[in-house]
């Protein structure tokens, strides 16, 4: 692993459980007892993070370990998984309990079982050993072993998440930080310090920072999310300016990205807020990269390969992926709006995927790809029939983004108890709610890329380089803002 990379790890539902369920075993029964097993792991890539995906875990069999107190594994065991990761391609995770609760470090004997007995033997998968440890009431800590100039180096990662159907679970270290918390006093009464530092901890990504995504950004940055990813490679045109928070006939010309990250900077809440701002569709290289640093992406665009992307980010790489958008219909006789709805859900391998949802189609993302798909829109003619515009009203919005933002934070100040939530659709002119669910269709291929990561298949249409503006498209781009202009006066 890159050592210019911070690391994280992230664990499947199945996987957790099945850990703790062992590791934890002896405690539950009131005994001092540690325990101990190894696990798999695949790797994901983004620009900055480097993310270990625990995918299963292999329990020892009879005579592969000893419990006195401590714990020891036996070389065979040792060997069965490190066999069992070659054959998986992966790599190989080793994992043990703390009598303790909270963040856990590690004892000297700890360090010597990972970096000089198990780490030699794990570099046989081509990958590093990743190491983890639970405390008493489940509280991950990880580490990776790197090699280094002359001895084996120890990096901490920023914190352990867990996936679930609509949870976000996230164990971090203990924070040195003194936070100034006036700013933030009715958010913290709301949920309380421990939930306030999980939603910093956070890195959360906003796909499209249009009429959706640009409230969606603010109200993240004024709820004290530290970390923002904004991805988006429009400008702000003259028929934006109804319903674009924070814009007006100034920015027009104006990266959209560039707008909310002014936006979101003045507003945020935080000490100290971090924006990577960048002006790409989610389908550039750079974008997407960027998009893999995140721990959950907030998708407002309606594009059939943006979304094609946000779904399989979401299944391969376990980065939850929250969808919505607003559906308006016009009556044919009258040109008046006769139904409007809008819905939000949350994407991630225990869910339906976008497709499913029929949020796009596989013919879509094509026509999309080679120029024939024109930009999305909410307005549709009777029956869905007739083309595709771009039409919307600033309180639909609004209400949207309300629905994206608390489903959002719904997944990581959620406790346990909480009912799962996977979606839910209002409509305006009925006035009715109903939740939205649902399993993906029998031959789903979305549903075959779940926790791969790096070893999935590349997407074809990703775009590899970024070509620099050419003096044509600049010119181009400022005639239209200054004809914008011209128009506006």
């Amino acid at each position: 692993m890159n050592s210019g990379k911070w690391h994280e790890v992230v664990l499947t539902d199945e996987a957790n459980r099945t850990a703790c369920r062992h590791l934890l075993q002896h405690y539950q029964k009131g005994e001092r007892q540690e325990d101990l097993c190894f696990g798999l792991w695949t790797p994901s890539h983004g620009s900055e993070r480097e993310t270990a995906i625990v995918t299963e875990i292999l329990l020892p069999g009879r005579g592969e370990r000893d419990l006195h107190g401590n714990a020891s594994f036996s070389g065979d065991y040792l060997a069965r998984a490190t066999r069992e990761a070659i054959r998986n391609g992966q790599g190989l995770a080793f994992m043990h309990s703390h009598p303790s609760s909270g963040w856990q470090n590690m004892s000297v004997a700890d360090v010597h079982a990972e970096r000089d007995r198990i780490a030699d033997t794990a570099r046989a998968t081509g990958r590093p050993l990743v190491g983890m440890t639970a405390g008493t009431d489940g509280h991950w800590s990880a580490r990776v072993w790197n090699e280094g100039k002359k001895r084996k180096t120890r990096r901490w990662s920023r914190k352990v998440r867990v996936v679930e159907q609509s949870r976000l679970v996230v164990w971090q270290g203990p924070s040195v930080h003194r936070r100034n918390r006036k700013k933030q006093k009715r958010t913290v009464e709301s949920w309380g310090e421990d939930k306030q530092r999980i939603v910093e901890s956070i890195r959360i990504g906003v796909v499209g920072l249009g009429s959706v995504g640009s409230i969606v950004a603010e109200g993240l940055a004024r709820i004290g999310v530290r970390e923002l990813v904004l991805i988006d490679h429009d400008v702000v045109e003259e028929h934006n300016l109804d319903r674009l928070l924070n814009a007006g006939t100034a920015d027009l010309g104006r990266a959209k990205t560039d707008v909310a990250e002014a936006a979101a900077r003045k507003g945020s809440s935080a000490d100290g807020i971090r924006i990577v701002n960048i002006r790409e569709k989610v389908q550039h290289k750079t974008a997407y990269a960027a998009a893999r640093d995140c721990d959950i992406l907030v998708c407002c665009v309606d594009s059939p390969v943006a979304r094609d992307v946000v779904n399989r980010i979401a299944y391969r790489d376990a980065i939850p992926v929250v969808d919505g958008g607003v559906e308006i219909r016009k009556a044919p006789h009258t040109g008046n709006m006769n139904a409007a709805r809008w819905k939000a859900h949350v994407v991630n391998p225990y869910n339906q995927c976008l497709r499913c949802k029929g949020q796009y189609s596989s013919s879509d993302v094509m026509l999309e790809l080679d120029g024939s798909w024109k930009n999305p829109g909410y307005v549709r003619g009777a029956g869905g029939a007739g083309p595709r515009r771009g039409e919307n009203v600033f309180c639909l919005s609004l209400a949207t983004a309300s629905e994206l933002l608390n489903m959002t934070i719904r997944m990581v100040i959620a406790d346990e108890w909480w009912p799962a939530q996977e979606g839910i659709e209002r409509n305006l002119v009925t006035g009715r709610t109903k939740a939205r669910g649902g399993c993906c269709f029998d031959g789903c291929t979305i549903q075959g890329e779940m926790w791969t990561g790096d070893s999935a298949s590349s997407l074809g249409y990703l775009r590899i380089e970024n070509a620099p503006e050419s003096w044509t498209a600049k010119i181009v781009r400022q005639l239209k803002r200054y004809s914008s202009l011209f128009r506006r006066r």
